[in-house]
């Protein structure tokens, strides 16, 4: 499944889930990425939508949205519709490129659509197998275990299975990926399969997300060119915020009327819908010579540019290791809904509540903070963004201060996102698609470590009084490694 977009996805240095998409600013679907979130998720936009380009564009990107100023008029194709509504260059003049110019393209039209849906879906299921773990076992480690699986592909196969989209036909990529995903979790919406059954089907499944994110990604650049590429992305991002605030609050909702079951099967006719507007709206293109370059070699060349350059370093580290503790409880959230004397619904609450703070932190640090404040206030904020989780400790059933603590503490996790240019662009070009690859696996390992260590504590304490702790211990590992490993921001 996606995580944040990330899908989720997918990948840059931004706070997602993973549709597996990862929370954080870190590339992915989605440089340092949520998927699918994520979560969920997990969070953020991907820095694989664009490859080589990645850094640029974003930089870009947050102009043309608004970011600290207006983007003078800048002359760019206007766009020409041919008989099938794809974009084709005509005459140049002065204009701003608006959502309209993007969306006029019929094949980004059905390849967005496409990856909403399913997202969307994403959501609903990872209410739904949280609620269905965790009402068969009562167990806050199985729950987490379950949640935290969405992050296993990423971490073991992200980079060498992300490579399919560059030596197969990248359509036929993602109607593979998609019918494979929407007959696996039709399985496990089976009544009364085996928990052990369940995980093996769900890893399987989750295996299929970094070949979908990254073949997405590719076609996407294809697709869209110049400005209009860099406004598609601008799109894609915010509509993927919309969907897993609303995806998760409607999950919640969903498992309480029609079962958790119930969602699982909607989540499976997601990705069957997927495919078929993949195969209806976007067409065949013949595969790009294949690399001639190993994995291994990809890969190992993306982490010595990562760990030998002091900045990326000091960049991942925090990054990774603030979101390992901001997003931890996520993997409890039933357990926790469950202390707070509340069901499903609460569920889905928290799981929003947190992708609707990186929403609003995405908002403030990126438009209304100037360069050298964000980079000034990035280690504070990510102090701050597990330490705040600290108060759990003392909120006891309080859901509305449990969930306005979540909302904070995520607006200020979003320190990660204007992060993804500056990473990016301290990689060079030939190498940055590497270093997303690195980026995005250190970012989805250190989120799914901490989901799991959060379901070790809540087995042997209070979920909120884990969390609280997990906070805290992140608050001060981050402050300390920031201090001996900087940044260099400013630099």
């Amino acid at each position: 499944m996606r995580r944040g977009n990330a899908s989720q996805s997918g990948t840059h240095l931004k706070v997602v889930r993973p549709s597996g998409n990862g929370h954080s600013g870190m590339p992915a679907s989605g440089g340092i990425d949520d998927g699918s979130r994520a979560g969920g998720a997990g969070r953020g936009a991907a820095a694989a939508d664009g490859g080589d380009s990645a850094g640029s564009v974003e930089k870009q990107a947050g102009t043309a949205s608004g970011g600290n100023g207006v983007r003078p008029p800048a002359a760019v194709d206007r766009t020409a519709v041919d008989t099938e509504g794809n974009s084709a260059v005509s005459t140049a003049e002065t204009a701003r490129t608006t959502y309209r110019d993007v969306l006029v393209t019929r094949e980004f039209r059905y390849l967005l659509s496409s990856a909403l849906l399913s997202m969307i879906g994403d959501q609903l299921a990872k209410v739904a197998l949280s609620i269905l773990v965790f009402q068969r076992t009562s167990s806050a480690v199985l729950t987490a275990l379950t949640y935290g699986l969405s992050y296993l592909p990423w971490v073991i196969g992200g980079p060498l299975l992300s490579t399919l989209a560059d030596r197969l036909p990248r359509r036929r990529v993602l109607i593979t990926c998609d019918l494979a995903r929407g007959l696996l979790i039709g399985l496990i919406a089976v009544p009364h399969i085996p928990i052990a059954v369940l995980l093996m089907i769900l890893l399987v499944a989750n295996a299929f997300t970094p070949p979908f994110e990254a073949a997405r990604s590719a076609l996407n650049s294809q697709i869209l060119t110049g400005d209009r590429y860099v406004v598609g992305v601008g799109l894609s991002l915010t509509a993927s915020y919309v969907c897993n605030v609303g995806g998760l609050l409607a999950g919640g909702a969903l498992v309480a009327l029609m079962t958790a079951r119930g969602a699982l099967l909607i989540d499976a006719v997601t990705f069957l819908a997927s495919a078929g507007l993949i195969v209806l709206g976007v067409r065949h293109r013949a595969t790009e010579a294949a690399p001639s370059e190993s994995a291994w070699g990809t890969i190992s060349g993306g982490a010595r540019a990562v760990f030998s350059d002091p900045r990326l370093r000091g960049i991942m580290l925090v990054v990774c290791l603030s979101s390992c503790f901001s997003f931890a409880w996520e993997g409890i959230a039933a357990p926790w809904a469950s202390e707070l004397h509340h069901g499903a619904r609460v569920v889905g609450v928290l799981l929003a509540a947190g992708a609707a703070g990186i929403v609003i932190g995405s908002i403030v640090i990126s438009r209304l903070l100037t360069e050298r404040t964000r980079h000034r206030l990035a280690l504070p904020l990510a102090v701050i963004a597990p330490g705040l989780l600290g108060l759990t400790m003392l909120t006891g059933h309080n859901v509305a201060g449990s969930i306005a603590l979540v909302v904070i503490s995520g607006a200020c996790a979003a320190f990660a996102i204007p992060l993804n240019s500056v990473f990016m662009q301290s990689v060079p070009t030939e190498l940055r698609g590497r270093a997303f690859g690195v980026a995005q696996g250190g970012l989805m390992a250190s989120q799914g470590l901490g989901v799991l260590v959060a379901g070790a504590l809540a087995g042997a304490m209070r979920p909120s009084l884990a969390i609280g702790v997990l906070g805290l211990i992140g608050a001060a590992l981050t402050l300390v490694i920031g201090r001996l490993q900087p940044m260099r921001l400013g630099s």
